[in-house]
């Protein structure tokens, strides 16, 4: 299963004597795909010697009274847990091969669609509540929670298959390698903000598009291909004259933006395993439903980590990563933004004592166990990313994947054209490749219209 990203917004800051990539999502690479083998970010990571970490199988998992699952349990709910999802996938995907979907209303969301298993395949009240709090965690893999997540369009989220790794530095050298000819070949402006586009009615020979600057400047171009993120289309419809067209911008409207955001927090040490080279110590620990914090975190938002200090040397370091989403997300940016760098650390350390005390090996008394830096996103409050992480496909939505398709398409007679996370592929829509094949197949297609003359 994939965490979604956009290759566009990728940017790393100077942590706690690290290098974390602050950013989005860019986290994730899986090695292969239906559709592309070997998947075109994974052979970017390897032809550029990125370092890749594979996860071991191991979870911890708290319920909402803050004391651990017995692993057996764990095991056993999260895999039948991953078998229904599965199973909604292929249920989404047959509707949609049968009706377009229609058969599924469009309120129902892919918990919903747990709840309903559970109630057939587990008989114990108890851990049928379990499942449904665990299937939470998917939450984190879209950006908002579960029961917003459209089983209509469940299947335009369904897993990329293969494996899966976690970058240990950064996409830094991903991006130089995919930029290169870009870099080598073209004339590149950075820290120029447009504000205005102005295209042809149609594809008429000397009717440029013409692009119009912060500063007043205006460009002329053939083509102009907009690889903004789908938040600032959303908040700049101003900028396109004469309008977009109208399913177009309704499209745009449709899809939802999601909010993703990461914490990372950083120790002096590990004090949760004695031994983080033996990977023995579960990669990833998910608090359910805490009822434990209702000072910090009323509304019970689950909270996840993955543990960072299992990373090959120089990579490993003391962290954990929290990953946050939907209100939960927007409560912490909110709780934190234009807060100096000590109110933020209170904050933050504030609201996320409550799980990772729960860690093994904690003591209050330890100094160890005292955070000594942390690092939250703040997407949220970013203008130019449109205020949010990347598309999803919420409860509500009728036509989901007409709309990625609009989008996608463009406007190749009035010399317009978008790419991105939003214009992808259905199996990548919301990723790094996702980003990348979008424009890949915009370049594709320029180069067929001045070919054929069209």
């Amino acid at each position: 299963m994939r965490r979604r990203s956009a290759l566009a917004r990728l940017r790393g800051d100077s942590f706690g004597g690290t290098r974390q990539d602050r950013r989005k999502g860019p986290n994730w690479i899986h090695a292969w795909s239906d559709s592309y083998e070997p998947h075109p970010i994974y052979k970017l990571a390897t032809d550029t010697a990125t370092p890749l970490h594979h996860w071991n199988n191991k979870q911890l998992i708290y319920d909402c009274n803050g004391h651990p699952l017995p692993e057996e349990q764990t095991e056993r709910l999260s895999t039948l847990l991953w078998d229904i999802i599965e199973d909604g996938f292929k249920f989404s995907e047959a509707a949609h091969a049968e009706d377009g979907g229609r058969a599924i209303p469009s309120r129902d969301s892919l918990q919903d669609f747990v709840r309903r298993k559970a109630e057939d395949l587990v008989s114990d009240e108890i851990e049928r509540r379990l499942l449904v709090q665990m299937s939470e965690m998917f939450g984190a893999y879209v950006g908002e929670p579960v029961w917003k997540q459209s089983l209509r369009f469940a299947w335009m989220e369904e897993c990329c298959g293969g494996d899966e790794m976690f970058v240990e530095t950064d996409f830094s050298s991903i991006l130089q390698r995919a930029a290169k000819p870009a870099l080598e070949g073209a004339k590149i402006r950075l820290n120029t903000l447009v504000v205005g586009t102005t295209t042809p009615e149609t594809r008429a020979p000397g009717q440029p598009v013409i692009v119009t600057t912060q500063a007043g400047e205006t460009l002329s171009f053939d083509e102009v291909v907009m690889t903004t993120p789908l938040g600032w289309l959303k908040h700049h419809p101003e900028v396109f004259t004469p309008p977009l067209p109208t399913r177009l911008a309704s499209a745009i409207n449709n899809i939802s933006l999601s909010q993703l955001e990461k914490v990372f927090i950083t120790f002096p040490a590990v004090f949760w395993t004695d031994n983080p080279a033996a990977d023995t110590f579960p990669c990833y620990t998910n608090w359910l439903t805490p009822c434990y914090a209702a000072d910090m975190n009323p509304h019970r938002w689950p909270q996840e980590i993955w543990d960072l200090s299992t990373f090959r040397a120089p990579n490993d370091h003391p962290t954990i990563l929290f990953y946050i989403y939907g209100d939960c997300s927007r409560h912490i940016v909110n709780s934190i933004h234009n807060k100096t760098k000590a109110e933020k650390f209170r904050v933050l350390d504030a609201f996320f004592r409550p799980y990772y005390s729960r860690l093994p090996g904690f003591s209050a008394d330890d100094a160890t166990c005292r955070p000594k830096a942390i690092l939250a996103t703040e997407w949220l409050e970013d203008e130019l990313n449109g205020y949010g992480s990347y598309c999803n496909f919420q409860v509500g939505i009728e036509e989901a994947d007409k709309d990625v398709l609009v989008i996608r398409e463009g406007c190749p007679n009035r010399r317009l054209w978008f790419c991105g996370e939003h214009a992808a592929p259905f199996e990548e829509c919301g990723t790094v490749a996702g980003a990348y094949l979008s424009g890949e197949s915009v370049g594709r297609r320029i180069v067929e219209v001045y070919n054929t003359g069209v």
